[in-house]
C-alpha cells in the first residue's frame, strides 16, 4: 500500500478524531485516560456494526481494528488496509507479530507505551492524542527543529562546543562525518542504533552530537532524548530520515524523480517492499547514482561526497556550531 491517507471517526454527541497516516507504521501513545482506547473500540465498534454502531467513519482505505484472540487470522485477510492494534494485544513485543506487520501490504496503527524494538519505525510517527472538548487530533510525541534536532521539549538547548560525534555504525553516513571532522572530533560509531544509549551512557563526560537514521530509531528514541534531556549541556540529538535522505536532499545529484521522491514520500514508497523509509532511499541514491562519480554504497562513501563544497551542502541540512 503507497500514500497518505486522512481518518475521520466520530460517535454521535460524543468523541470526533481526525488525523493522517502516511507510513507502514504509526504509533499512539499516552497516558491513561487520553483517548487512546476510546479511538480503538470506535475503530472495533465500526468494523463489526457499521452505521448502526453509532459510529461515523471516513476514510479512503478500510480500517480494521485487531483482535488479541485472533489476530493471526484476521491479517491473513485484510489487505491494502489500515489496521488499528490496542496496547492490550498480548502478542505486540513478539517476533512473530513483528514479522507479520513487516511482510504486510497494511499500514499498522499500534496504540502502545511499550518501545518496539522488533519493528523499525520512524520517530516522527510517534504521537499523542491532543484535546479540545470532543475533538481530537494526533500531534507529534517528539519535537524537532529545521536542522531536525530532536527534543522532548523544545527548551533542551545543548551546548555547541562537542568534542564527539557519535554514528550508527561504521558505513558511509560514519565514512563522511569522519573525512569532514576526523582532525577536529573524536569519531564514534555504536555498533547499530540499539547501543546508541548505552554509549552514552559509558562516556557521560563526552560532549556528544548524535547522528542516526530517525527512520527506523523510533523504539530507542525515548530512552535517548530522555538522557539528552538529563545532559542537556552534553548531548545533541540529530535524527534526519536518513544518511542517504541527506545525500538527495542536499541536490549533489541530478536525477528526474528525486524532487518528487522527497517532497512526497508516501506517495512513492509501497509498504509491502519497503519496512521503512530508509530502505526507499537507500535503493533510490543506488540507483540514481550508479555509473556516476557519486555512486552510491553503503560499505565505502565515493570520494566526491567527502570534497569540501560538496560536504558542504550536506552539512547545510543539519549544521549548527561547530558541526557544519
Amino acid at each position: 500500500m503507497i500514500g497518505s491517507y486522512e481518518v475521520r471517526i466520530s460517535r454521535r454527541r460524543r468523541a470526533s478524531y481526525k488525523f493522517t497516516i502516511k507510513r507502514n507504521i504509526t504509533i499512539i501513545r499516552g497516558d491513561s485516560g487520553s483517548g487512546k482506547t476510546t479511538l480503538y473500540d470506535m475503530i472495533n465498534d465500526y468494523a463489526r456494526f457499521g452505521a448502526q454502531s453509532g459510529v461515523s467513519l471516513q476514510c479512503d482505505r478500510p480500517c480494521v481494528a485487531l483482535s488479541d484472540s485472533d489476530w493471526r487470522h484476521q491479517l491473513e485477510s485484510t489487505s491494502e488496509s489500515i489496521v488499528f492494534v490496542d496496547e492490550g494485544l498480548r502478542d505486540v513485543l513478539s517476533p512473530e507479530f513483528a514479522s507479520a506487520v513487516k511482510r504486510s501490504s497494511n499500514y499498522f496503527v499500534l496504540i502502545t507505551r511499550a518501545d518496539l524494538a522488533n519493528l523499525p519505525y520512524s520517530v516522527d510517527e510517534i504521537y499523542k492524542i491532543k484535546t479540545s472538548g470532543k475533538y481530537h487530533t494526533l500531534e507529534p510525541f517528539y519535537k524537532h527543529n529545521k536542522t531536525y534536532r530532536h527534543y522532548l521539549r523544545y527548551s533542551a538547548k545543548p551546548k555547541k562546543n562537542f568534542d564527539a560525534i557519535l554514528t550508527e555504525d561504521a558505513k558511509s553516513g560514519h565514512q563522511f562525518f569522519c573525512a569532514r571532522f576526523g582532525e577536529k572530533l573524536t569519531c564514534a560509531c555504536a555498533g547499530g542504533n540499539a547501543n546508541i544509549l548505552r554509549w552514552l551512557l559509558d562516556h557521560p563526560d563526552s560532549r556528544v552530537f548524535v547522528v542516526a537514521d530517525g527512520a527506523a530509531f523510533g523504539a530507542y528514541a525515548d530512552r535517548v532524548l530522555r538522557l539528552q534531556q538529563e545532559r542537556r549541556d552534553f548531548i545533541a540529538v540529530c535524527l534526519p530520515e536518513s544518511f542517504e535522505w541527506l545525500l538527495l536532499r542536499s541536490g549533489l545529484i541530478k536525477a528526474n524523480g528525486i524532487d518528487e521522491a522527497l517532497d512526497s514520500p508516501s506517495s512513492h514508497i509501497d509498504c509491502e517492499y519497503y519496512e521503512s523509509w530508509e530502505q526507499f532511499f537507500t535503493q533510490l541514491l543506488t540507483e540514481k547514482t550508479a555509473g556516476t562519480i557519486f555512486e552510491y554504497k553503503k560499505s565505502k562513501l565515493s570520494e566526491a561526497y567527502m570534497i569540501p563544497k560538496n560536504a558542504d551542502k550536506v552539512m547545510a541540512l543539519i549544521a549548527c556550531g561547530n558541526i557544519q
